[in-house]
């Protein structure tokens, strides 16, 4: 069984995900990357039906908001209402700062936001949060 842990990063645009894949791929983690929420959720999906001990343990999503074919939210939604993945850390990355977008996150249960543009320091901030007493690599000075 692989000990390798990815995060599932759904972002439709290319500059942002590379940015965001990197800053992860820093921290240590594998990444699994997807252009959007209907992408992402297939791939998620897949991997829930996949029986064989060389599935990919995907141990978190980051997420854009605003996205074609499947935004967000409509990923999120599907994330929270699998019983497999309930309780899978879905942080949201975005510029937006809308309150109705924020107040249904909430309600969906998302783990957090990071605001764009995303930063080294924003990003290892939510993972120590979402896997407190977990070490990560320091950006060099």
């Amino acid at each position: 069984m692989s000990a390798e842990e990815y995060i599932l990063v759904a972002e439709d645009s290319k500059p942002n995900r590379v940015v965001l894949v990197l800053l992860l791929k820093k921290l240590g983690f594998k990444i699994i990357e997807c252009e959007d929420g209907d992408v992402a959720w297939k791939i998620l999906d897949e991997n829930l039906q996949d029986p064989s001990p060389e599935k990919k343990k995907i141990v978190a999503v980051f997420s854009d908001l605003m996205m074609p074919n499947m935004d967000g939210l409509e990923f999120l939604r599907r994330v929270r209402n699998e019983q497999a993945t309930a309780d899978l850390p879905f942080v949201l990355v975005t510029a937006v700062s809308d309150k109705d977008y924020i107040f249904e996150a909430k309600k969906l249960n998302a783990t957090g936001y990071i605001l764009k543009p995303v930063t080294f320091q924003r990003v290892s901030l939510k993972l120590k949060e979402i896997f407190p007493g977990r070490q990560f690599p320091q950006l060099a000075s």
